[in-house]
């Protein structure tokens, strides 16, 4: 990330007026004297949490740090900024519930900055339907702090293969591609296999929900996007064909950059036989092109295979990156000043210009120096803009997408070994109760169309030849719901963990009957090492779980369970997989975990 220099600024009676600008670009109110300065105590700050998304906390933390130690704060005291990520559905939802708070590695906000204004009108709607602790300023004043569009990003071999950059490219381009028996042989290139599509779950991402919104608005071919429009059996047709196409789901598109990078530094084959297209945002793709890869603290080495940016025609979604403080009881007037000071301070012309330096664009949707140099983007492309729908068509999309999403075939592999019977300091209650209080709900959130199965493992007990068992056969999430929850409710901790051997049992099993017309998963949560002798080649392990059909996985979603479960295995068997690897060191955060994984279906 390039540096701006630090502006250590001195003031001793300032009053001052900026302007902001809203999520329509206009400029917006902002606060009237919040910077007080100087700062007489360095010590006792005034805290304040501000939760983001993931793809400019590194930027809004750099600018805390700055923030802090500049000199400037209120009422004589500096302002110590704590900028933590959240995943914007989860947050808003938590917002709206009130009660005790509960998102994992998230405190409670003072100031709430998501992607997108979409998630601050959708909480706006859910308090007005039920009013509680949390109210939202008028959105006049609810200003953004930065921009950036979403994009189509795909490999760049597989872009020039659909004419980039000289062609035109849209959403309807990508429905062509998902319908098409030949897949990437319709373009010349039989040897990528077929479209595979990465695209994050709506009900929790920006991007997700960017997505979907600009296809259907592209799928309608320029009829206003309503409730109404949305019931269109073409549109429909076509927004189930695209979904098809989808490798898995998920809460933030962190595990696609992550995978990609590491597949493609494989090989350019293992890239680009991992994922054709990915829905993201310019900026994320800018980074990624560096080595920067969203999620990830330290970077890396530039990729071989670069992604390249297609704006689609037909137009795409903006991220306006709201800047929303919350009216609650836990945001006293000295916080709500501090927030105000902070918001006074990104908007000044050497914070803004660190946005830009980080590949994000300014209010009048300019590019900085910096992504102008990228030859993957188009920092200047005149792209078209689908302007955000209202709170009711914003739930119609999501409700489409409930209806037109990839079924999923999903068994949950639970780990029951004697070390699940430890009590959680903290809980009170053991590792397996908790992990039995996160897992009973999670068949809520499959769909009818979705099938379901249950496995617990350990080793062998009493006259069992196998360390697993099965208490619930892989069916359908409408026959095996109740069954389910009553399974899970009965495990029991004893034995060691056979994790190798229960791994490739359930892949085997999921395999044997794994369609391309569903996401395929295995969800495997442990909490230690394995401690089965007759089973402990993991390079073997990772060999066979490695897909010989890159079209049709059987992905393993991991959950590395305690502080003595054994993550970098984990870590490896997701990604031989090609899946997603999860951490729940901390036992108590593994309802929120789950949610997570269960959001990848």
């Amino acid at each position: 990330m390039a540096v701006v220099a630090a502006v250590i600024v001195a003031v001793l009676a300032i009053s001052m007026s900026i302007n902001y600008f809203g999520p329509d670009g206009e400029p917006g109110p902002g606060p009237t004297g919040a910077l007080d300065g100087p700062v007489d105590d360095l010590v006792n700050c005034v805290p304040l949490n501000l939760v983001s998304s993931d793809e400019k906390t590194p930027t809004l933390h750099e600018l805390a740090e700055r923030y802090r130690n500049s000199g400037r704060g209120i009422d004589g005291r500096c302002v110590d900024v704590n900028v933590v990520t959240g995943h914007s559905g989860t947050v808003g939802d938590a917002l709206a519930a009130g009660g005790k708070w509960d998102v994992q590695d998230v405190p409670q906000p003072d100031v709430w900055s998501p992607s997108s204004s979409v998630w601050i009108e959708r909480l706006r709607s859910l308090i007005q339907a039920r009013p509680g602790e949390v109210r939202l300023p008028d959105s006049a004043k609810v200003p953004s702090v930065t921009r950036t569009p979403v994009v189509i990003a795909m490999p760049e071999p597989m872009a020039r293969a659909l004419g980039w950059p000289e062609a035109k490219i849209g959403w309807q381009d990508l429905v062509a591609l998902a319908k098409d028996p030949a897949g990437w042989g319709a373009k010349g290139h039989p040897e990528w296999g077929s479209f595979k599509l990465g695209k994050t779950n709506p009900h929790s991402s920006t991007t997700g929900l960017h997505a979907m919104v600009a296809t259907v608005s592209a799928l309608l071919g320029g009829v206003p996007l309503t409730v109404e429009a949305l019931g269109d059996p073409r549109v429909i047709e076509d927004a189930r064909a695209l979904e098809t196409a989808a490798v898995h789901y998920g809460a933030s598109v962190s595990p696609f950059i992550q995978n990609l990078y590491k597949y493609q530094a494989e090989s350019e084959d293992q890239g680009l036989s991992y994922v054709s297209a990915i829905a993201l945002e310019e900026q994320v793709v800018w980074q990624y092109n560096r080595g920067q890869l969203v999620g990830v603290q330290d970077p890396k080495p530039p990729p071989r295979t670069k992604l390249a940016a297609i704006y689609p025609h037909e137009g795409t979604m903006l991220s306006d990156n709201p800047y929303a403080i919350l009216d609650a009881p836990w945001v006293d007037a000295t916080k709500r000043r501090a927030a105000e000071a902070f918001l006074g301070y990104l908007h000044e012309p050497e914070q803004k210009a660190l946005f830009l330096d980080a590949g994000f664009r300014d209010e009048e949707d300019k590019a900085g120096e910096e992504l102008k140099k990228d030859p993957g983007l188009i920092a200047e492309p005149g792209y078209k803009q689908v302007p955000a729908p209202d709170t009711a068509v914003t739930e119609a999309v999501r409700e489409l997408w409930d209806r037109v999403r990839k079924p999923a075939s999903v068994l949950i592999v639970i780990d029951v070994s004697g070390s699940m019977k430890n009590t959680v300091e903290g809980a009170g209650k053991s590792r397996l109760r908790l992990a039995q209080e996160a897992a009973r709900p999670a068949v809520d959130s499959l769909a009818r169309t979705d099938e379901v199965g249950l496995w617990a493992f350990s080793s062998p007990l009493g006259d069992d030849r196998d360390p697993w068992r099965v208490p619930v056969p892989l069916g359908p999430v409408t026959g095996n719901a109740t069954r389910y929850k009553t399974e899970v409710d009965k495990l029991r901790a004893e034995g060691d963990t056979a994790l190798y051997a229960t791994t490739r049992a359930a892949v085997n099993a999921l395999r044997e009957r794994s369609s391309a017309d569903r996401i395929n998963g295995v969800v495997l949560l442990s909490d230690g090492a394995n401690r089965y002798i007759r089973d402990n080649d993991l390079k073997q392990l990772l060999t066979d779980l490695d897909p010989e059909n890159t079209d049709n996985p059987v992905r393993v979603f991991t959950i590395a369970y305690g502080d003595e479960s054994d993550e970098a295995t984990l870590t490896g068997i997701a990604q031989a997989s090609r899946g997603v690897a999860y951490n729940a060191r901390d036992p108590r955060a593994i309802r929120a975990v789950i949610q997570d994984v269960l959001s990848n279906f």
